[in-house]
């Protein structure tokens, strides 16, 4: 089982691409260094989030990367431990994109806290075990090891140890995404998160998403490099493989999309319907069906049932369609259930409707720095994979 192909016949003229490394560097740094800025004055001077909604943009990033990791974790696994041949081409890009993405995310929620270097001394000195956020973090902190060491096993071809090394990964990273549900139920007991597909839910989202990265990520590594020869045909196998995948998932997602909008319409079918209503009809009306019903799963779809697995341009477009659209999706799935004031049921007199949370200038940049932060490090990978073909 090689994972690195040996055959020269990739690389024809591909383009320096350390131009693009500095150009999102730079973007990187300035986003992030509002992350910065707001550790010295104070969260409460410079985020949005308020006591009634406490979680606001950065949540939303480090949702969306972390399932990212989660399903490229798990793509990449039916190559490397269930050795489905297909896949091979695409393991190592792959598995870097999962570290970074997990990466990425757990900077964004770091910064997202105003006391983080607290999360690493508590977390070895005075460990909770009964509490869903230090598993969150313990399960995250090994899977992000553990996948390090499984890039680097695939880089000196140790197929056996990366093999092994995969394995860890992919149980912790499946535990910690079907616990997401819990982790935000926790916040003031709120029931937006509290249905019982949630689960499934977030682990098809994972998938659908991992997918598209791929797809996505794996046409624009061609163009950079372009690519060509045995090494193309190869790749267009494994994407039309995981164009499979990304289909069954956008069908999967379509059908709790179905039930959101039953729930926004018909009260009686759902636990939260005030929530579902907000998102369905009210104030993310639009955010719901253009974003997370139309960008993420109807238009990938229609233009994937069109032009078909294997025309990978299309199914690229396609990617990029879903992935925008559920950056929305989190967005909602975060903010939505906020902003249901707590005792709402009772009738309190002088209790808004809705809570309100507007994002603010820093909360906005430190997500875009995060964003560069992600397209800078997957040219960082694009350049050791390249190092290590023409080496190889």
């Amino acid at each position: 089982m090689n994972f690195y192909q040996t055959k020269n016949t990739g690389l024809s003229h591909s383009i320096n691409l350390f131009p693009f490394l500095a150009f999102f560097a730079i973007l990187s740094g300035i986003g992030l260094s509002f992350g910065l800025h707001s550790l010295w004055v104070g969260h409460h001077h410079t985020f949005g989030t308020t006591r009634e909604v406490p979680w606001g943009l950065l949540v939303t990033p480090y949702v969306f990367f972390a399932c990212i990791s989660t399903g490229l974790c798990i793509v990449s696994s039916i190559g490397q431990i269930f050795r489905v041949e297909v896949f091979q081409p695409i393991i190592p890009r792959t598995v870097f994109l999962a570290i970074v993405t997990m990466a990425t995310g757990l900077m964004c929620i770091m910064l997202e806290l105003e006391n983080p270097w607290r999360v690493g001394l508590n977390a070895m000195f005075s460990p909770q075990f009964s509490s869903n956020i230090w598993w969150k973090t313990t399960i995250y902190s090994l899977y992000l090891i553990f996948m390090v060491f499984n890039y680097l096993a695939l880089v000196i071809k140790k197929e056996k140890l990366a093999r092994l090394c995969a394995i860890i990964p992919l149980i912790t990273v499946t535990m910690g995404n079907l616990n997401m549900k819990s982790d935000m139920g926790l916040l003031g007991s709120r029931g937006f998160w509290s249905e019982n597909y949630m689960p499934i839910y977030f682990l098809g989202l994972s998938v659908l998403t991992g997918c598209a990265v791929i797809i996505l990520f794996s046409w624009i590594a061609r163009k950079l490099n372009k690519v060509q020869g045995t090494d193309c045909a190869m790749e267009d196998k494994a994407l039309t493989a995981t164009g499979k995948i990304f289909i069954f998932a956008l069908i999967g997602i379509l059908y709790f999309t179905g039930i959101k909008v039953m729930g926004g319409f018909f009260p009686l079918s759902t636990t939260n319907p005030e929530a579902m209503y907000l998102l369905v009809q009210g104030g993310f009306a639009n955010f719901f069906w253009i974003g997370e019903s139309g960008l993420a799963v109807v238009l990938p779809l229609l233009l994937i049932l069109i032009a078909g697995v294997k025309n990978i341009p299309m199914m690229a477009l396609a990617s990029a369609s879903c992935l925008i659209g559920s950056f929305v999706l989190y967005y909602d799935l975060v903010i939505v259930g906020q902003l249901i004031p707590h005792f709402s049921h009772y009738n309190v007199v002088g209790l808004p409707q809705y809570y309100t949370y507007h994002p603010s200038l820093h909360e906005i940049m430190i997500t875009s720095g995060s964003i560069f932060f992600f397209l800078a490090t997957f040219i960082v990978g694009e350049m050791l994979l390249r190092r290590k073909f023409d080496t190889a």
